[in-house]
């Protein structure tokens, strides 16, 4: 049971490194993918925008898309409204105005139903729409809001849920604002002149190709100061955990054993085949947990999915690299001290040890 309960322990710190960097990455690639498809050149969005579309604030007025479109190059702009919704699931949803978010995108193509009716019509992709078993004309909740299934149209288009600008401005109290502007370019020879054009008449914004964009927005887990520390810490609360449990572990184990240490003493067994003994066992018990903890990473990946359908997990080569070393370093640290406890017994006090 002591045995079973390490390889729990180990297996539980592993998946917990991998389950959280796999979510962290899995929405930043999902969402980054999902942008490669609206068919911008330029993404335009307020000063001190971050990469990660959750944290962009409706902070720029509709109305300078009516300068950006003057402007020498661009061919259509439209304005988005993003905003992260976390009722019954964890969604990024997208305000459009529907006709300009067309010329801009190529336009949706519908599975089934239309565009937007009305101020509380909604359109959904497939996979929302597959995950939660939804069809054309039924009420679905958003940032506690009832609205009608208009539409659904195959997925790829920046979000998996779409509102009609004007009704996400009034449900966020952002009348007449945007999160970001879509810019579609004459053709791409002009996408850096637009770009140098609007850096000089709009200083401060940030205004990149989307290609770069979605780059950045790829690479944001490394990028961005407060992922990083929160991997950094969630890792080091797994290893923690990981190193007690294997110390308590391997105390135990020497306690329950003085006797037998004695009896190896005694016939000769050195100090270092002590240490080995111990040691090795250590390194056995984390192995087991290490294979363990991945498969027990997977099974979260079917549950996650099973709860929350549209949200994606990469568990990749590197981090299951970095998830054993940390098992392995937090086992041996853990393992040291009983096992140097244990060689350095003296036969006749182990052999005299009553349990």
């Amino acid at each position: 049971m002591r045995a079973f309960a390490t390889v729990l322990a180990i297996g539980l710190e592993v998946a917990l490194i991998l389950l959280v960097v796999g979510l962290t990455r899995g929405i930043i690639a999902d969402g980054a993918k999902r942008m490669e498809g609206l068919g911008a050149d330029i993404i335009l969005r307020p000063p001190a925008s971050s990469y990660i579309m959750l944290s962009t604030p409706a902070a720029m007025s509709v109305k300078i898309s009516e300068v950006l479109v003057k402007n020498p190059g661009v061919r259509y702009v439209t304005p988005v409204v993003t905003q992260f919704n976390s009722q019954k699931g964890l969604d990024m949803i997208y305000g459009i105005d529907l006709n300009s978010f067309t010329q801009v995108s190529g336009g949706f193509i519908f599975v089934s139903g239309t565009g937007f009716r009305g101020p509380t019509d909604v359109i959904v992709d497939d996979v929302y729409a597959n995950s939660r078993k939804l069809r054309v004309g039924d009420s679905v909740v958003f940032l506690n809001n009832s609205f009608k299934i208009s539409g659904i149209v195959e997925h790829g288009k920046g979000s998996r849920v779409f509102l009609p600008i004007q009704t996400m401005q009034d449900l966020m109290g952002a009348t007449g604002r945007a999160s970001m502007m879509l810019i579609k370019c004459d053709s791409k020879d002009n996408v850096e002149p637009v770009i140098a054009s609007l850096k000089a008449r709009l200083p401060g914004y940030s205004i990149l190709p989307i290609e770069t964009f979605v780059s950045q927005m790829s690479s944001a887990i490394n990028n961005t100061a407060a992922l990083r520390y929160f991997i950094d810490f969630v890792t080091f609360t797994a290893a923690l955990v990981g190193f007690f449990v294997i110390f308590l572990a391997m105390y135990t184990t020497i306690t329950e054993r003085t006797r037998e240490i004695g009896i190896l003493k005694s016939l000769g067994a050195s100090k270092s085949y002590v240490l080995g003994i111990f040691m090795r066992e250590a390194w056995f018990l984390c192995l087991l947990g290490l294979l363990w903890g991945i498969a027990l990473s997977y099974g979260g990946e079917l549950l996650v999915k099973k709860i929350f359908p549209s949200l994606q997990i990469l568990f990749g080569l590197d981090w299951m690299v970095n998830a054993a070393i940390i098992a392995f370093a937090s086992s041996s640290l853990g393992a040291l001290y009983p096992a140097l406890r244990a060689a350095s017994q003296d036969p006749i006090d182990a052999l005299a040890y009553d349990v």
